[in-house]
């Protein structure tokens, strides 16, 4: 799975199923893409009603293929172990990952073209402004579910599979 940027100057090759497809109203990530859609030239980032779409893939299986040097970290506070990750051509929002360790990369989906999984599950709705579908499971804050899945996707990290 290729995601790229808007003008296509940034490539980044996802290998394997991803582990996850989530949409996040958490605050920060509203907060993120309120940020992001505001630099020059940037498209959408949100969902009309405040989500955050993405697909989260395992660390090791996520590679920038083409133009690295353009991307470039923000976070919100200094101290932030979160990076939204930007390309600077043309102000796409690529992957949203940490300094802290984490296994996962969320990619956003916005990024990524063809046949792509639908996502699985609001998260973080507790921090939405408006109505949500029905379409899929929502969950106030990080459920259960979502953990089991990145635990999962871990087992096989750390033993090198």
């Amino acid at each position: 799975m290729i995601a790229s940027c808007a003008c296509g100057s940034v490539e980044l090759q996802a290998s394997g199923t991803p582990i996850i497809g989530v949409v996040c109203y958490c605050d920060n990530c509203q907060e993120g893409g309120r940020r992001i859609e505001a630099l020059a030239k940037a498209g959408p980032v949100q969902d009309p009603d405040g989500g955050t779409a993405y697909l989260l893939y395992r660390k090791d299986r996520l590679e920038c293929v083409k133009g690295a040097p353009l991307l470039k970290g923000l976070k919100l506070k200094e101290r932030s172990a979160t990076n939204r990750v930007v390309a600077t051509c043309c102000n796409s929002a690529m992957v949203l990952n940490f300094d802290d360790g984490k296994p996962w990369v969320s990619v956003y989906r916005r990024r990524l073209a063809g046949d792509l999984p639908p996502p699985t599950m609001r998260i973080c709705t507790k921090f939405s402004k408006c109505p949500l579908p029905d379409d899929i499971p929502r969950y106030a804050g990080f459920p259960l579910r979502f953990a089991a899945r990145i635990g999962a996707a871990w087992i096989p990290m750390l033993l090198g599979r």
